[in-house]
């Protein structure tokens, strides 16, 4: 069976678990375990413990490639092991809103190409520079997660971008209406050469162009598509704070989320549809709970970035809510015990043993639809995207 690049990228870098030792120097006989990749037809798994509804959807392992034509453009993208197929989907927006985009499209094409060209430079610069180059094409949380590819680069492998002779193209999906707030924002969908379609977040605080850099990205998931946007020349409504029309406020679905996938799992969980996300992360920390059983115990907690919350809103008037979570896996290891950190916790925390507790720190990345008061579905989670950032123990 094929799975998606995601659910391989989830099991790496949910997979760094801590090989148990019952003494200093005798090995225990737990070998570390592998998390387990998301089937894609697995979502309502039989592992799940609690009455809640468990994710219900089956996700498929191909979709259709991203496509805009003209300035209303709804894009549908899916992906299959490193593959992309299909044939190109658009739509007409029927908008009848007044309004005005922060940005021209011609503007917003020629910043995100820009933008993208910076991010590029980062991934292709030399040690001395690329903290540099960081700063001209990533902020918040999308910045420490590019800082984190590149710290790991010894144990991953380079990245893609590193080889690649040119940027992606870039597809500019949404550009943010005018309002009474300076920041300006545009959504932009890439699709690298035999890669997953990755979805982009720039931004500029005070509305210069020469300061958009990108906020957010992650890829999108497995039969996953993004609804139909005003169109770009009246740009898209922002919903900063509160619910407004939505049918709640995008912090709490985000909230929700994060509770969702700590470990142990609560005994309430909501009606999400995940495209195979949350299994993935369930059966990730209960293969690293099993390989440290009877030598610590596993604790994972998630908890919301509240200053990286950004939200769009499509032409129904649902939401596209992107956020950033923090995820702490915290390893408290049992008297006597001792843990050896793989390769890539050290490049975090110099430690060869760890005898009182482990933690290493993940930044996820998640794009959420969200239901209006007018418009009732699911939330549903349209991208993701996980990357260790640090690690520290004792």
């Amino acid at each position: 069976m094929k799975f998606s690049r995601f659910s391989v990228a989830v099991a790496m870098s949910s997979a760094l678990v801590v090989s148990a030792c019952t003494g200093a120097d005798t090995p225990a006989d737990t070998a570390p375990a592998t998390a387990g990749t998301a089937d894609s037809t697995e979502d309502a798994e039989a592992t799940q413990t609690t009455e809640a509804p468990a994710d219900e959807e089956t996700e498929t392992a191909t979709g259709d490639a991203a496509q805009t034509t003209g300035d209303a453009a709804d894009t549908t993208a899916g992906a299959d092991d490193a593959a992309v197929t299909g044939d190109a989907a658009t739509t007409t927006a029927m908008t009848t809103d007044a309004g005005t985009a922060d940005l021209s499209v011609e503007d917003a094409e020629q910043i995100a190409a820009a933008v993208l060209e910076d991010r590029l430079a980062y991934y292709q610069a030399d040690d001395d520079e690329r903290e540099e180059a960081l700063e001209l094409a990533y902020d918040r949380s999308a910045m420490e997660a590019a800082r984190g590819v590149m710290a790991l680069r010894g144990v991953t492998g380079d990245p893609a971008e590193v080889e690649a002779e040119e940027p992606a193209e870039a597809n500019v999906l949404a550009i943010s209406r005018e309002d009474d707030t300076p920041e300006q924002l545009i959504l932009v969908q890439t699709v690298p050469e035999d890669e997953v379609p990755l979805l982009h977040l720039m931004a500029s605080e005070d509305g210069e162009s020469s300061n958009f850099r990108i906020i957010w990205e992650a890829p999108m998931l497995p039969g996953t598509s993004v609804p139909t946007f005003d169109r770009r020349s009246v740009g898209s409504p922002t919903q900063d704070r509160g619910a407004g029309d939505l049918a709640e406020a995008p912090r709490d679905t985000l909230r929700t989320l994060a509770g969702y996938i700590n470990w142990p799992q609560p005994d309430e969980t909501p009606d999400y549809r995940t495209h195979g996300y949350s299994p993935a992360v369930r059966r990730a920390a209960e293969s690293q709970a099993a390989a440290v059983e009877g030598q610590a115990t596993l604790q994972e907690r998630n908890w919301l970035v509240s200053d990286d919350i950004r939200t769009l809103l499509f032409e129904d008037g649902s939401a596209f809510i992107m956020g950033s979570l923090l995820r702490d896996t915290k390893f408290t290891v049992n008297q006597g015990a001792v843990l050896t950190p793989p390769e890539a916790f050290t490049v975090f925390a110099d430690s060869d043993s760890l005898s009182q507790e482990a933690v290493l720190r993940t930044t996820i990345m998640v794009g959420m639809r969200a239901p209006s008061e007018e418009v009732e579905f699911k939330p549903e989670m349209i991208a993701a995207r996980e990357q260790l950032i640090d690690a520290w123990g004792s």
